[in-house]
């Protein structure tokens, strides 16, 4: 993954490469991508590939982690998809054209 570390405003649009590895999100610093949402717990999720296969898990997050606008705990993502985190959305975009798309 290409992970340096990021810090994500509701209201601009961040893009991320995806590949093998994990990222982590959430509130605290120390998360791979840095979220300044009240909402959004301190480690709240974390997005990971195996193989050829991207997850979103949630780590037990206070306001959960959000997939299509349903909860989800660990789950398989796909283009098209929209990840929620507190307040902000994260929209997967063509396999072919990582990186996501956050807004």
């Amino acid at each position: 993954m290409e992970a340096a570390k990021k810090h994500l405003y509701n209201d601009i649009t961040h893009e991320l490469k995806i590949g093998p590895g994990a990222i982590s999100l959430g509130r605290a610093s120390d998360n791979d991508i840095s979220v300044t949402d009240k909402s959004v717990s301190a480690f709240h999720a974390r997005i990971f590939t195996y193989f050829n296969t991207s997850y979103i898990e949630d780590l037990d997050s206070t306001n959960g982690t959000f997939l299509n606008d349903k909860k989800i705990h660990k789950h398989i993502i796909h283009p098209g998809d929209v990840i929620r985190l507190g307040n902000l959305s994260i929209k997967i975009t063509d396999q072919d054209e990582w990186p996501f798309r956050y807004r």
